[in-house]
């Protein structure tokens, strides 16, 4: 490793369970990031900043300037533009020595492989319900782990997912109708700080998987504005359609 990859990330490299060896891990590592608004900004940038070394993003939206209050790679100047090449371009110049591809497109069942199908670790930073079992379906398809991230109001909720071995997010929401009541930033706003909360929470939960394999079967929640913090177990559920799929698959 090149003296100043020292220099760049001395003081992770100071923190024994990372050292030499976990930060040579990070950047032989690929992460596909859905959505690089509020959460996929943060976690975009965390990655960037702690070494990883490829990063692929994927949104269709243009930055709004109501984006600003919450979405920390992007400024005035972004107003119009697309987000993944706007955060793509801010991003290699926080980091220039990793490789960032951008795709302003949706992600389907038709384009996820071309796009995520050699990523180690999948990072879920969509505003909906509606892509996030997409990402579920298809990353259980592949065998590609990843890490749920869903934010609104004051609070959020990070889980990570590894086929074949935790449960999925159909597992924890069975019944998709339910979707359609959920409080989200539409109907309930959000303020900046649980953002932030749970990106990093997500991300040190992605770190951490890469570096050593840790695989968390808790779903963490945190409420920023009265304090509040748990972390319970999720059980894999045997009629989930989706893991239902899989098993399947390896009879």
């Amino acid at each position: 490793m090149a003296e100043h990859i020292f220099e760049r990330y001395q003081k992770q490299l100071l923190f024994k369970p990372v050292g030499l060896k976990g930060q040579q891990k990070l950047g032989k590592s690929r992460i596909g990031i859905l959505g690089v608004g509020a959460l996929g900004s943060n976690l975009a940038s965390i990655c960037a900043r702690s070494g990883v070394g490829r990063l692929v993003l994927v949104d269709s939206d243009q930055v709004e300037l109501s984006n600003l209050q919450r979405q920390m790679l992007f400024d005035e100047a972004d107003i119009g533009c697309s987000k993944a090449i706007s955060a793509a371009d801010k991003l290699s110049r926080i980091n220039s020595e990793i490789s960032i591809e951008a795709f302003c497109e949706r992600l389907d069942a038709r384009n996820f492989r071309d796009i995520f199908g050699n990523c180690d670790l999948l990072l879920d930073g969509t505003d909906n319900f509606a892509s996030r079992f997409i990402l579920n379906q298809q990353a259980i398809e592949y065998g590609i782990p990843w890490v749920h991230s869903a934010v609104t109001a004051a609070s959020g909720q990070s889980m990570f997912i590894m086929p074949r071995k935790t449960a999925c997010l159909r597992c924890l929401i069975p019944d998709v109708d339910e979707m359609a009541d959920f409080p989200n930033v539409h109907n309930s706003g959000i303020i900046t700080p649980i953002v932030t909360i749970i990106a990093s929470i997500s991300a040190a939960t992605a770190l951490r998987f890469l570096v050593e394999k840790h695989i968390d079967h808790h779903l963490k929640y945190y409420d920023a504005w009265e304090h509040r913090f748990s972390s319970f177990a999720v059980e894999r559920n045997e009629s989930c359609p989706h893991c239902r799929t899989l098993k399947q698959e390896q009879k």
